[in-house]
């Protein structure tokens, strides 16, 4: 048997044009989402025709193409205004709902975010998980697609948007802690990342905190006069990008200079790398937001 023409792929091209994972094409494929072809061999073979109608599904539902013969299948789905979840929650549920989440985020569609974080939190996750759990993935997809050329830069702004409203919004439903103790953040100078801060923002205030983030692309000596305005006791420092290193360093450790004593300073983000860390003053350093809310706990008055 000759192979097949070049307009047939493999789940796994498919996968890769369509921005989703391996495992969830494959699945689709074997639930009659659309016509397949097989190897000799018995390897699943998509046509461009197919992969064109399982992107027209994609966007139709928002992240799973869904067929009306299969009312028994208990994956999540989008119906009307609402987000329903089945009872039997699937141990793969979240990475489809991931999915539906960066589709949705790409096209713009703020409504069908916001309730696709609200399916997550739902189902026991705290707000700021549910938006840890969608919007990391999303944007580190994102990032993929621009580096491919696949990804205008309208859509990554307004992408990014939508996803601080959505934490701004979270936030704004949570109940206010008179009590709590201060914290503030942003990120450095030339860090132009606003989700970082803002999820960090979310996470803390979650658990007690008065958090407050900054934004983004601060310079240092901002950060010093911040803290003598709000006397925080907890000053986080996201760092994703970093436009010249040794000034970073030299800045930083100046304005960790001026805190006072009692103001605990936590770093985290992808600059923050091994080799950056040990030249940089500070009392903890946080490699995911879970993390960084239990340390925090620790400086809790």
């Amino acid at each position: 048997m000759k192979g097949f023409p070049l307009a047939h792929y493999s789940p796994k091209q498919v996968a890769d044009r369509l921005g989703v994972s391996e495992s969830s094409v494959k699945r689709w494929l074997d639930q009659g989402a659309v016509p397949i072809l097989r190897t000799a061999g018995g390897h699943r073979r998509v046509s461009q025709e197919s992969v064109e109608q399982l992107l027209e599904q994609l966007k139709a539902t928002s992240g799973f193409p869904r067929l009306s013969e299969m009312a028994e299948e208990t994956g999540p789905e989008l119906s009307g205004s609402t987000v329903d979840i089945a009872a039997d929650w699937r141990s793969n549920a979240v990475e489809e709902i991931a999915e539906f989440f960066r589709i949705s985020l790409l096209d713009g569609d703020e409504r069908k975010c916001r309730h696709l974080v609200d399916a997550l939190i739902d189902r026991g996750h705290s707000p700021s998980t549910a938006a840890d759990l969608l919007i990391t993935p999303a944007m580190h997809g994102f990032g993929h697609m621009w580096e491919r050329g696949e990804l205008s830069i309208y859509q990554e702004r307004r992408a990014c948007g939508i996803a601080v409203e959505l934490l701004a919004s979270l936030k704004q439903q949570l109940p206010v802690h008179s009590g709590g103790g201060v914290a503030i953040g942003g990120a450095p100078e030339g860090d132009q990342y606003q989700l970082p801060t803002a999820m960090v923002e979310l996470a803390l205030s979650e658990v007690g905190w008065n958090a407050k983030s900054l934004g983004c692309n601060l310079p240092m000596p901002e950060f010093a006069a911040a803290v003598q305005e709000y006397r925080p006791r907890l000053l986080w420092i996201s760092i994703s990008w970093l436009v010249d290193e040794h000034k970073f360093v030299r800045d930083f450790n100046a304005m960790v200079d001026l805190l006072p004593k009692q103001t605990a300073v936590l770093i985290g983000g992808r600059a923050a790398t091994d080799s950056l860390r040990p030249r940089l003053r500070y009392t903890g350093h946080c490699d995911s937001i879970r993390h960084l809310v239990d340390l925090a706990r620790r400086f809790e008055s």
